[in-house]
């Protein structure tokens, strides 16, 4: 049993020499609207993928966070300092597939605003690579193994 556990919740706080304090930083997420529009990014990656990958699995992280931030908040108010550790994974998890979604959409550029590298990212793609092309292929190479072997484990 956790430590938490057999000295009781409001004794836990104190053993390391203060009495609890509530966190006040939790604050609800929510979605944030794409850069461009679902189709923008067509033929390269569907609307249909986006809507699905935006508005479901991205919502998901979010919908988790807020969920666990409310449980989190919960367990603070009540003292139950081992319910607040269990939430950390989630709280974690999710937060950070939110926050890597949100950078992904902007690392993302409609095939008729894509600008092809230039300066020292070109030279130096040309010094590692030989050229964008190049690069380009093994990038896509590697990616499309990445997608059969997940396909795999998905598929088990």
């Amino acid at each position: 049993m956790a430590l938490a556990g057999r000295v009781g919740r409001h004794m836990a706080g104190r053993l390391m020499g203060a009495p609890m304090q509530t966190c006040k930083l939790l604050t609800t997420q929510s979605l944030p609207d794409l850069p461009y529009d679902y189709n923008a990014l067509e033929p390269v990656i569907s609307a249909e993928i986006m809507k699905l990958h935006h508005g479901k699995h991205h919502n998901t992280y979010i919908t988790t966070l807020n969920q666990s931030y409310k449980k989190y908040a919960d367990a603070e108010a009540k003292g139950d300092v081992a319910k607040m550790i269990e939430l950390q994974q989630a709280i974690k998890f999710n937060g950070g597939g939110h926050v890597n979604h949100s950078i992904f959409w902007q690392n993302l550029t409609p095939p008729k605003d894509f600008k092809p590298p230039s300066g020292e990212i070109k030279s130096a793609i040309e010094k590692d690579f030989g050229s964008v092309e190049e690069l380009s292929k093994k990038f896509n190479a590697k990616a499309a193994t990445v997608q059969v072997w997940l396909h795999h484990i998905w598929s088990a």
